[in-house]
């Protein structure tokens, strides 16, 4: 009898000790750490969409990331310009994308915080369709006239405004140059005839051809005519001057202060893009956008480079709406 009780003792320690080893090997398993790069793979090709055209601002400024991020990601990234509309083509063609990681807006203020003040019925929300992933930065803007202008200060030519009212033109190919010649209107106490483009080079080529007077226009697609004399820079939309042209006055210097417009950058993917393919995206861009390199040819081209995390750019977004209120009411602006 006692060795009945002692042998069903035994049977019973041997079964305990196999369950205890096979709970433990259960936990190791599940203590293995999953594969994220599996849950955030990116089958590309990365399509990059922009809102505006090749040659601005932001079309440059893309191109010198996409190779980089292309590469991180293991996938070959591919630009696509849709300009038109104020930037609304490009956010709605990326809004409605399959939000698998592989379709991201870059973008700037003009879709995802001047739009919803200007636009009566937009078709997307720029907080509920998108997933952010990074800021990109900030870009530089100067009052611009061509060589052959016979202003040579931003008083000059708001002078020559009050003298004649609605007969000095200037072109305006996003939200930041709307609402700044608005701006510089009121302040100067006259007006301006607005003419609409869909780029910045197109400005520039009307500059140049003399179709009109002047244009608020990113340095990245301007520099090389500035530089080479055929442009003239009047003022910077900055609160001090630009390092490569010192000479440039800032517009509070020029005699307008409280131009406190900033135009800025942001990536996004269509909202629903699995989280993990949003951090992985956003840890690769950010790398990408602390390159020395990079940040150097940014500066010379007037944009200043740097990162942030999805959270900081959504934060950022909801705050920046509210203000471009206040800008676009403050400039006399209504939806249209």
């Amino acid at each position: 009898m006692r060795r009945k009780n002692h042998t069903s003792t035994g049977a019973a320690s041997r079964r305990r000790l196999l369950t205890a080893a096979l709970g433990l090997t259960t936990c190791r398993a599940f203590a293995q750490p999953r594969p994220a790069a599996a849950d955030a793979r990116i089958e590309g090709p990365l399509k990059i969409v922009l809102p505006f055209g090749p040659g601005s601002g932001t079309d440059v400024y893309a191109r010198m990331v996409a190779q980089h991020l292309g590469t991180a990601l293991g996938v070959t990234a591919l630009i696509e310009n849709r300009p038109g509309a104020n930037g609304v083509l490009a956010a709605e063609m990326v809004a409605r994308a399959k939000p698998d990681g592989n379709t991201l807006l870059f973008t700037t203020n003009t879709t995802h915080a001047a739009n919803p003040h200007l636009i009566k019925e937009l078709r997307y929300d720029p907080v509920r369709d998108f997933a952010p992933i990074s800021k990109m930065g900030n870009l530089t803007f100067f009052v611009l006239v061509p060589s052959s202008s016979p202003y040579h200060s931003l008083e000059e030519l708001t002078a020559a405004a009050r003298k004649a009212p609605k007969t000095i033109s200037y072109g305006a190919a996003n939200s930041f140059a709307i609402v700044s010649g608005s701006k510089l209107g009121k302040a100067a106490s006259t007006e301006f005839v607005r003419v609409y483009y869909k780029s910045s080079p197109q400005i520039i080529s009307d500059l140049i051809g003399g179709q009109i007077q002047f244009g608020f226009i990113d340095l990245a697609s301007s520099a090389p005519l500035v530089k080479a004399g055929s442009m003239r820079a009047l003022a910077v939309l900055a609160d001090k001057r630009f390092p490569s042209l010192p000479n440039v006055p800032t517009m509070r210097e020029a005699g307008f202060p409280d131009f406190d417009v900033v135009a800025w950058f942001g990536m996004f993917a269509p909202a629903g893009t699995p989280a993990p393919v949003v951090a992985r995206i956003n840890r690769e861009l950010v790398a990408v956008l602390n390159r020395p390199d990079l940040r150097e040819r940014g500066a010379e081209l007037g944009i200043d480079i740097f990162g942030s995390s999805p959270q900081e750019l959504e934060d950022y977004v909801k705050s920046q709406i509210a203000l471009w209120k206040r800008l676009t009411a403050d400039a006399g602006l209504k939806p249209e």
